[in-house]
């Protein structure tokens, strides 16, 4: 069955807060000042194969060392980073158009990470 693009946005949210239960970020694999996608998992199956590691990592120290400056400009600098690396991500696991619906469903779960951060990251930046 094909379903839309807000029906299969809204399955990954939620599969998405299931794995948040079941596999939560193991802060010994990140670095000083990380620790990968929060609450979120870093890595899994929603329903496509996803790894996010690299990108909330980089997302963590872009809050700690504000490389774009301390305000709301270099924060959103940081979100919009963040969003990049997650579909450059995508792009590269899912390459070609025989995936394409792998890969759009890879970049609907990362715009879903963007507008968390987004929205309840502000008191970490």
């Amino acid at each position: 069955m094909l379903r839309t693009a807000a029906q299969r946005l809204a399955i990954i949210i939620v599969l998405v807060g299931a794995l948040a239960v079941v596999s939560p970020s193991v802060a010994s694999a990140h670095g000083a000042n990380q620790n990968g996608c929060s609450s979120s998992p870093d890595s899994g199956y929603a329903p496509m194969y996803f790894n996010f590691h690299a990108s909330c990592d980089w997302h963590d120290l872009c809050y700690h060392n504000h490389p774009y400056g301390g305000g709301t400009a270099g924060r959103k600098a940081c979100d919009d980073g963040f969003k990049s690396r997650m579909r450059s991500w995508c792009a590269t696991q899912y390459p070609g158009t025989w995936k394409a619906p792998a890969r759009y469903d890879c970049y609907a779960l990362a715009e879903t990470y963007y507008r968390a951060v987004r929205a309840f990251g502000g008191s970490h930046f």
